[in-house]
């Protein structure tokens, strides 16, 4: 029974520094100009328009861009630096902090398009719970913006914000239904046709002038 629970404990901690193993993954996926790739203050490698980009570099490296712009994944997030910007992601206890060091800002954006903008010699760290990226400036201070650009917030040292860490789901608008002309009342015949007013006098087979002489008789042989 020990035993048992002995390697199921084993296999706990060995699935969990497999997590943490793939959380601590850094990689380039965009790079234009010179990048120099930096191990404990010494330059490694210098990556040059044309040259094969490395894939997976492992944790505790800096990227200094000398030129151009890049940008590296890391912790499930996007990290960009333009001409001058220096940064260094490291990963502990399931958070990711990244320093900016160098001269240009560096931006660090969600999956949810949020982003936390680092200037010169500010540290944040950042460690995503599954439903929101709760962010800790610990030196200098981060502009927070939402998903638009807008809704900017400053945060300084010692304070804390947080952002989705997934794109927000927007309802779909409701949509009213038509509306219903009025129906027009059908018009029965006998309404579009009014009824005939013309008074018609039967014909007679007596003339006018028949009529007028057999009066004139009868008036002459009156006494």
């Amino acid at each position: 029974m020990k035993y048992i629970k002995l390697m199921a404990f084993a296999a706990l901690v060995f699935s969990t520094g497999l997590a943490f193993a793939a959380d601590k993954t850094v990689k380039i996926t965009k790079i234009s100009g010179t990048v120099q790739i930096m191990k404990d203050g010494v330059v490694v490698m210098t990556i040059k328009p044309g040259d094969a980009i490395p894939t997976n570099l492992g944790a505790n490296v800096s990227f200094n861009v000398v030129s151009g712009s890049i940008e590296v994944e890391a912790g499930g997030m996007k990290i960009n630096g333009v001409t001058g910007s220096q940064f260094k992601p490291t990963f502990t206890n399931g958070s990711m902090v990244v320093a900016s060091q160098g001269t240009g800002s560096v931006e660090v954006k969600s999956a949810s398009g949020n982003s936390v903008v680092l200037p010169t010699g500010s540290v944040v760290k950042m460690t995503d719970n599954g439903k929101t990226v709760d962010i800790e400036v610990q030196k200098g201070s981060a502009v927070v913006s939402d998903a638009s650009g807008g809704a900017t917030q400053v945060v300084k040292e010692g304070d804390k914000a947080s952002i989705p860490s997934a794109p927000v789901a927007v309802a779909p608008a409701q949509t009213q239904a038509p509306k219903e002309e009025p129906k027009e009342e059908a018009v029965t015949e006998e309404a579009s046709n009014p009824a005939d007013t013309t008074v018609y006098i039967p014909e007679t087979s007596v003339s006018v002038t028949q009529e007028a002489t057999q009066a004139a008789e009868v008036s002459g042989s009156t006494p």
